[in-house]
């Protein structure tokens, strides 16, 4: 299964680097997962992008619209207290800002409950570095 950050899931809605490679994984694998962080993550993304005018409003209301479609099919991991557990013993062994450490507590989290290989998909090099650290297949989508 592959496991999205929020650098990775807004590739799939926003065209900029990386984006074809993360159409052709989910051409190859329809089913992801994400944080539950993600949706505040991605409306704030794409808020900045319209205040920047990289995106004009009928386009920013028409790439937030298909998000919050595609987001009822998204499997989408809660931010639980075991999980801050997790999340703080992350930032002590890999130096993640807070929501990266979040999902990559949340990938890893998941692996253990499904019990199989999570790809761990961003465009983060100092996460996509703690997620090989922990065992996870690291894929930068900007590659």
């Amino acid at each position: 299964m592959n496991y999205f950050d929020t650098s990775a899931l807004i590739k799939r809605f926003v065209e900029e680097s990386g984006s074809q490679r993360v159409a052709a994984l989910l051409d190859d694998e329809p089913l992801l997962a994400t944080s539950k962080v993600a949706y505040a993550e991605v409306h704030a993304g794409l808020a900045r992008k319209l205040r920047a005018r990289a995106l004009t409003p009928a386009a920013y209301r028409r790439v937030a619209a298909s998000f919050d479609g595609d987001w009822r099919a998204i499997i989408r991991v809660e931010v639980t207290d075991p999980l801050l557990l997790l999340v703080r013993d992350l930032v002590r062994r890999h130096p993640l800002r807070g929501f990266d450490a979040i999902h990559l507590a949340s990938a890893l989290r998941l692996r253990d409950q499904l019990g199989e290989d999570i790809r761990f998909v961003a465009a983060d090099d100092r996460l996509l570095s703690a997620a090989a650290a922990e065992d996870l297949e690291a894929m930068d989508v900007r590659r």
